[in-house]
């Protein structure tokens, strides 16, 4: 039986990256949310390094201030790391996914940006492969889902699967079950919305995957009104999207850099249930989304200093951890 401390080492951590003076700080702020403390960790393999949250228990380590950021994935765990090329501009990027676990063959990552000033830039290679390709597409959101990569384009919001094939990405549509309109993510315009996010993550089920839509409304004078999040069980062999208003024990943790993840709160207690967690672009805060209540609560980690510029964070699936 696996003892509570174990389990707590499982579960994703809020990961916070200072820059000073044009240099990552090599000590890394690591906070339990549900937990009255935060920790700073030292972390001899991200010194200098900018982190970016992969899927499958991976991070993305680049150095950001060098000509051509040095890069590679690096398991928090094993300690394991697996060299990738080179990439150039590296703030081009916010999101980041593999199509299966690097240490399998023929794995797949993939970098894309969801800033609306960057949107549509793409750079992806196979693992070992010695130079990324470069491409422009308009993907809102990819996740890895049964050893493939599942995406969201715009415009329409059409479900795709990405194919790499002799060196190229292929998105292909996901049909209906009459083969005549794509199967696409709901959305719903309203007045006054002026940023529409949308997260693809796993699902606590093997069958299915989840949609996480973050609204940010604003009112006639132009002010922050409210947040508004939805949740969908994305069905792809039925090709269905079922809104769900209560996701029970569990807590989906979602960002602006990185990928989301889903998992249970119950363990440790470390996340309110039926809630989500959102990091946001800059600063050491982030959001709690009361699923049943509507509400939302910006929550700062104890002994954090609230710095609304020159740092990051990210969602990390630090398992393992000895902290």
């Amino acid at each position: 039986m696996q003892s509570e401390e174990n389990r707590k080492r499982e579960l994703p951590f809020l990961l916070t990256q200072i820059i000073q003076n044009r240099e990552i700080n090599a000590k890394q702020s690591i906070c339990r949310p549900m937990e009255s403390r935060s920790q700073t960790i030292f972390f001899p393999d991200l010194v200098k390094k900018v982190v970016l949250a992969s899927s499958h228990g991976w991070l993305v380590l680049a150095c950001y201030f060098s000509n051509h950021e040095e890069c590679c994935l690096w398991n928090p765990g094993s300690k394991a790391t697996i060299k990738l090329p080179n990439i150039n501009y590296w703030y081009c990027f916010n999101k980041c996914v593999l199509s299966k676990a690097p240490t399998e063959p023929d794995c797949h990552i993939l970098f894309y940006s969801t800033h609306r000033f960057r949107y549509g830039n793409i750079s992806f290679c196979k693992i070992g492969d010695d130079e990324y390709v470069d491409e422009r597409h308009r993907l809102v959101a990819a996740a890895s889902f049964q050893g493939k990569i599942y995406g969201i384009t715009n415009p329409g919001y059409k479900f795709v699967i990405i194919d790499f094939v002799g060196g190229k990405m292929e998105f292909r549509p996901i049909l209906m079950l009459d083969r005549e309109q794509p199967f696409k993510a709901p959305v719903v315009k309203r007045n006054w919305v002026m940023r529409y996010e949308i997260e693809l993550i796993n699902s606590p089920s093997d069958d299915e995957l989840l949609l996480v839509t973050r609204d940010t409304t604003y009112n006639e004078y132009f002010l922050n009104d409210y947040l508004e999040y939805r949740v969908f069980r994305v069905d792809i062999k039925r090709m269905k999207c079922i809104e769900v208003d209560d996701i029970g024990d569990h807590a989906i943790l979602i960002g602006y850099n990185g990928n989301g993840f889903c998992c249970s709160s119950s363990v440790a207690n470390t996340f309110k249930p039926n809630s989500i967690y959102y990091a946001p672009h800059y600063g050491t805060f982030f959001d709690v989304y009361d699923l049943d209540e509507k509400s939302t609560t910006s929550c700062l980690p104890p002994g954090v200093v609230n710095l609304t510029r020159f740092c990051s964070n990210c969602w990390a699936d630090l398992k393992e951890l000895s902290c």
